[in-house]
Formats: C-alpha cells, structure tokens, sequence
C-alpha cells in the first residue's frame, strides 16, 4: 500500500458499530469532526473507519468502488472481509490491532474461570495457577493474553505460526512444534486471524498437545481450527471449546457437542467491552499521529499518512 494524503477535518464512520457519539468524545484532543454516514455516500474527506462485519456484500463492494485515495481505518482486527482486498489496492487500509486485545484477553480470563467453575467444588483446581497454557499466535493479542495469564500464574507457551515454532513465555528459545510434549495443555487460546496463510493451522498435531479434558478457546474467527480435527478432540475426550466466532454449518456440526454442554458459542460479544465503547478510536488516533501535515496550506488542511510510519500490526497483511 502506498501512503495517501488526505483532509483531516472529517472522519466518516460507517457501519453501526462506529458509534460516532463515543468517537468524538475520544477525539476531543484531534481538530476532527466525526460524522456517521450511509454506504454509497460521496466521500469529500477521505477519512473512513469503516466497521465492515456491519455492511453487508453489495454495501461494501459499492463502498469499495466509489473509495479512492483514502485513509480507511478497519473497525476490527481482522481484514478477511469482502471487498477489502479491493479497497487496499486504492487506498491506504489499517485495522484495530491492538484497542481490541484486552477485550478479547478478558474473554479468554472469564470464560476459563466459568469454565472450571463447572467442576466439583471438591476438584476444582485454580484457573491459572500453575497451570500449562498454549497461546498460539502472537499478535497484538497474542501478547496481551500470553502476558495477562503469565500474571496470573499460568505456565505460558507462545506458538508462532509463521516459523512453526513454540516459545515459552519471556524465553527466547524455541522448540520446533513436533517436539512439543502430548497433552501437556489445559488451556489453549487461538489467537489468529481468519487470513488464508492459518486456515486449519490449529489440527490434529495441535490438538494432541491440549489435554483431552482442557479447554480450547477461540475469540476470533473459526477458519484457523481444523473442524474436523476439532470434532475428533472433542470425541476423544471431556475436553471443551468456547468459540465466539462460527458459521453456521460449523455451529450444526458442533450441535451434539452443544447439547451435552461440552461446546458454548458466544454471540461475538468477545471484542466487545462492558461499556459498549467500539475502543477502534485508539488505534486510529495512534496511526494518526505517525501523519505528517503539509504545513503550506491553510490550517494544516493535509494530512500525509504513510504505512512506512506505521506499525506492521496495524496494517493489513
């Protein structure tokens, strides 16, 4: 992607969840108006945050084609939406890497208490404890939970995809996946994004490194885990899965696995913070203040945003 110059006095927001009321609060600090508007609106300013998983296929291919030379800012962390490939060829596209990891660390931290409330009081072990995790990706918010359950007294082992490697937590060494021992986990935590490179990366190989009665926690998209691999883990064993994210022809596959209280699927509330604050703004505002203004014209009216300036993890892979 190349960087894009554009008029920084407006920040459009479409899409539900952009939430322009909060937006503007949290933008005090920035000489930027923010005002919601419809897809397929004419876009003067060329600054959008565009909350994608809200618009449905034609709205974002009609976003996408009337969009050019724009800073577009996605109100997610993950880039796996139509039509998004698109818009980067025309315009400079980030993403919510990192305003949405706490969330989805806290997810993850309630969920597995609940959880391991559901044993016998008599059995029920400490949630973190001592306890062996595996982290498997680490992104922004592979960091974050891999830092939030090192807190909390977890044994964390980090896996990152690309290399095809396993890091304890704080090490730098590293162990190839093969070498990791069966079993060891109780908890694992998918941190990945639905993007073609991790399709099916969490499979049978994987899976044998979660104990059969752990627990397999998915905040984000469910493309990274192995259906098939999955259902066999889950036949196998005690083990269960807590998924925020499925489709639903994954959702009636996992019916049986539902009806027996080994599977809970969440109504993707895992981004989302108790206050109903979108957070995306964070992000958008650190991105922001890596632009340089072009101060020949009146009041700073030109903004230069240039992905060189920006964190690898914001922008779209």
């Amino acid at each position: 992607m190349r960087a894009v110059t554009v008029d920084p006095s407006t920040l459009y927001c479409l899409g539900t969840s952009t939430d322009p009321v909060t937006v503007a609060g949290a933008l005090r600090a920035h000489p930027v108006r923010v005002e919601p508007v419809a897809p397929g609106t004419p876009l003067g300013h060329r600054m959008v945050a565009l909350a994608a998983h809200d618009l449905t296929d034609d709205e974002l291919a009609e976003t996408s084609s009337m969009t050019r030379g724009s800073w577009v800012h996605l109100v997610s962390s993950g880039p796996n939406y139509p039509h998004i490939p698109t818009l980067a060829r025309n315009n400079l596209v980030t993403r919510s890497a990192r305003a949405y990891a706490p969330s989805l660390s806290e997810y993850v931290i309630t969920q597995h208490v609940l959880h391991c409330a559901t044993d016998p009081i008599d059995d029920a072990p400490k949630p973190f404890h001592r306890r062996n995790a595996l982290v498997v990706g680490y992104g922004a918010f592979g960091r974050t939970i891999a830092e939030t359950l090192a807190g909390l007294g977890a044994r964390v082992t980090v896996v990152r995809p690309r290399c095809r490697t396993a890091h304890p937590f704080g090490s730098v060494a590293a162990t190839p996946l093969e070498h990791l021992p069966n079993r060891f986990a109780h908890l694992m935590v998918v941190a990945l994004p639905g993007i073609p490179e991790v399709v099916n990366f969490v499979d049978d190989a994987l899976l044998r490194r979660l104990r059969l009665d752990g627990h397999l926690i998915n905040p984000a998209r469910s493309s990274p885990v192995d259906c098939d691999a999955l259902l066999r883990w889950l036949a196998d064993g005690a083990g269960r899965l807590t998924s925020d994210v499925e489709t639903d022809d994954r959702a009636e596959l996992l019916r049986p696995w539902i009806d027996k209280g080994r599977v809970t699927l969440t109504p993707h509330t895992a981004w989302r913070p108790w206050d109903g604050d979108p957070l995306y703004h964070r992000d958008w505002a650190a991105i922001y203040a890596t632009g340089t203004f072009d101060r020949s014209t009146m009041r700073q009216q030109s903004l230069r945003i240039d992905p060189q300036q920006i964190a690898v993890d914001y922008l779209i892979p």
